[in-house]
């Protein structure tokens, strides 16, 4: 399985938080977190409402579980980008036709507005402050029309303790950070998710791409 055609490369960005998440750390943490929520099903229905997505790409996809419930929603095309070997491994044995490519948002490996909704969900909070304007930008590049995040919002970015590792989570205003580095989109729609939704207790901003193709 190959990627798709894509825009000239870059070189990879290799950061703390990228090396914790490809270690055994990161290994665990998919060991704890693949299990099946369909409550999501009905939460990305709400958060996707009336929006044309044929095309969707999520950064940060671990086991694909998001990509999976975007297809039961109809979402004809899905793709997903990771960076643990071991997550990869793991979504392609489960569902082979899941088209899941180990890589970092920092280099997306796909031409520019390829996709209709680009999303994350639970990733950009690891990404570190430094680093953070590098991914929504790329992120930005390949999306066509819609970013969508799924994050830990605060009014102002604070960094948080994670599971005995300094500088591997940051809440944060992610609307605002969309905003900063991502020009050419406006939020369309925000709201809030909880445990019953199938999440932690997240905020999520849907941003529309306004300026001329």
């Amino acid at each position: 399985m190959t990627p798709p055609a894509t825009a000239a490369s870059v070189a990879a960005t290799v950061t703390p938080q990228l090396a914790l998440w490809c270690s055994e750390f990161g290994a665990n943490y998919t060991e704890r977190n693949d299990v099946e929520r369909p409550a999501r099903i009905d939460s990305l229905r709400t958060i996707l409402a009336g929006l044309a997505v044929e095309h969707a790409l999520e950064v940060g996809c671990n086991v694909g579980w998001n990509l999976r419930y975007l297809r039961t929603l109809g979402v004809p095309r899905v793709w997903g980008i990771e960076p643990q070997r071991f997550a990869v491994a793991r979504a392609r044995a489960r569902d082979p036709e899941l088209d899941v490519f180990e890589g970092t948002a920092f280099d997306l490996p796909f031409k520019d507005r390829r996709f209709d909704l680009v999303f994350t969900s639970g990733v950009l909070i690891h990404i570190g402050p430094a680093q953070l304007g590098a991914a929504l930008a790329e992120m930005a590049r390949v999306s066509k029309r819609y970013l969508l995040t799924i994050e830990y919002d605060h009014d102002r970015e604070i960094e948080i303790a994670y599971r005995g590792h300094d500088a591997a989570l940051w809440k944060r205003d992610h609307a605002a950070a969309v905003r900063a580095h991502c020009p050419g989109f406006v939020r369309i729609r925000t709201g809030f998710l909880r445990p019953a939704d199938g999440y932690d207790d997240c905020t999520y901003h849907v941003f529309e791409r306004s300026a001329a193709p």
